[in-house]
């Protein structure tokens, strides 16, 4: 069934092509939740990966060449996240990974870029 918001999946052949490119280069990367972003305003579509655990995120963040200083961590009482973002072959992709377990002196610490990078 089609409407007239549906758009063909042809527009997102781009980042389907990253992702296969991506899957051949990196074949023993770790397998990832994947969400593929339909095009929005004019940008790309966009490569979600998340990530079962922050050694999975180490892992694709240090294959992809990505800076620690880029990972964002999210924190969120105690389960926190980090994401980072990045572009390859001009499609935007975000990974995530979950269960990181926050201190109470990790949520009272000033954050500094340093801060960021991620411990597996």
């Amino acid at each position: 069934m089609t409407t007239e918001n549906s758009s063909p999946l042809a527009i997102q052949g781009s980042a389907i092509q990253v992702l296969a490119d991506l899957v051949g280069q990196h074949p023993d990367l770790p397998a990832a939740y994947i969400t593929i972003r339909e095009p929005w305003q004019g940008a790309p579509s966009r490569l979600d990966l998340q990530l079962d655990t922050p050694t999975e995120f180490e892992r694709w963040r240090t294959t992809l060449d990505i800076p620690s200083a880029d990972v964002d961590l999210e924190p969120y009482g105690r389960a926190s996240w980090v994401t980072v973002p990045a572009v390859r072959e001009g499609i935007k992709m975000v990974l995530s990974a979950h269960g990181i377990l926050i201190t109470d002196d990790m949520l009272t610490a000033p954050r500094t870029v340093d801060a960021t990078e991620v411990s597996a």
